[in-house]
């Protein structure tokens, strides 16, 4: 007779993000917060002693109806046929009142294993223990499956996007669900829940994950976090050339150095935005960005900007080592204070 609930959850595949959400709606099911971190444990495969295993299983849930052990990574030091065994033996002995959920970031086997015949000795395992386990797989969704989920997330978000709009989305966010699911959130507010997200609202605020993103470049920039700017530099360059990159940054200071002098006038963000003549999320990305930098910082950027144009210009520097300079030079500057 199998028991009411599956004692092992097999979780495998590149959608970490449905795996996530999976896990979370199993801690739900333990009770309130409290109740569930008590019930909960977490261990990585990497480093926990796998021998340990049962007694970690073996203890009883308090006040829940059952505890969750969560093991990510359990194959990763099953090499050998011996210590695959010593491990299903291991879990044929976990009792009802534990739910162990093992999660592997890859398919356990690949489509072209699975059209010979040829399983993954835990998904072999898994299927012959149908009435303890439950097995899924959890692919990265792609093209159509991609945009209908996040038509789905924004639907359930509580607004609308088109399907133009969502077929964008996922080309730039590399179908990424976690990604699109933020880019989402983030869209819907940008609309602010009055009509359907459309393609060009999309192009106004997502960056593209694969080209960069000019205010992530300027965001690294104002908090020195040189690490960060140049590799979204680099990013850049490798899908625009310098004259694009380099009238971005300079059209970004420029704003900037407008915002930074309504701010020190005392002036509020609805005026700034008015005078800008700039969407209210832009303009509040924009602001956010200005009080990182004093106006004395942003004028001496603007002049170094022009210095580099200048020094392009006139073959005395190479374009990429021009940005990169930039970079370096500002990110190497002492860390600023927010000011206000």
């Amino acid at each position: 007779m199998g028991e009411l609930h599956p004692v092992i959850y097999l979780l495998n595949g590149e959608d970490e993000f449905s795996i996530a959400r999976f896990v979370d709606e199993l801690e739900r099911k333990l009770g309130d917060p409290a109740t569930a971190s008590m019930n909960t444990t977490r261990l990585d495969g990497n480093t926990f002693n796998l021998d340990q295993l049962p007694s970690v299983a073996n203890a009883l849930p308090f006040l829940a109806p059952r505890r969750l052990v969560i093991l990510n990574h359990p194959i990763a030091r099953l090499s050998t046929p011996a210590a695959q065994k010593s491990f299903t033996d291991q879990l044929e002995k976990i009792p009802p009142t534990t739910a162990l959920v093992l999660i592997e970031d890859r398919l356990l086997t690949l489509d072209k294993d699975r059209e010979k015949g040829k399983l993954h000795w835990l998904e072999r395992w898994a299927l012959e223990h149908k009435d303890r386990v439950y097995l899924r797989a959890f692919r990265a969704p792609k093209g159509p499956e991609m945009v209908k989920r996040i038509q789905e997330g924004a639907k359930k978000g509580g607004g609308q996007i088109t399907t133009e709009a969502a077929m964008l989305l996922a080309s730039l966010v590399d179908n990424d669900p976690r990604l699109a699911d933020q880019e989402t959130e983030k869209l819907l507010a940008f609309v602010n829940y009055r009509r359907p997200i459309e393609y060009d609202d999309v192009e106004a605020v997502t960056a593209d994950t694969g080209q960069g993103d000019i205010f992530t470049l300027v965001d690294a920039l104002g908090s020195r976090d040189g690490t960060r700017a140049m590799g979204m530099l680099q990013r850049l360059l490798e899908y625009q050339d310098y004259y694009a990159i380099f009238g971005m940054i300079v059209r970004q200071f420029r704003l900037l150095i407008q915002a930074r002098e309504s701010l020190d006038l005392g002036k509020h963000r609805a005026e700034i935005q008015h005078e800008l003549r700039l969407h209210p999320y832009v303009a509040e990305k924009l602001l956010g960005q200005a009080q990182r930098f004093t106006l004395p910082e942003l004028e001496r950027v603007y002049r170094r900007l022009i210095e580099l144009d200048e020094a392009v210009k006139t073959s005395q520097m190479p374009e990429r080592l021009a940005l990169e300079t930039f970079v370096s030079a500002i990110t190497a500057s002492q860390q600023p204070q927010p000011s206000r």
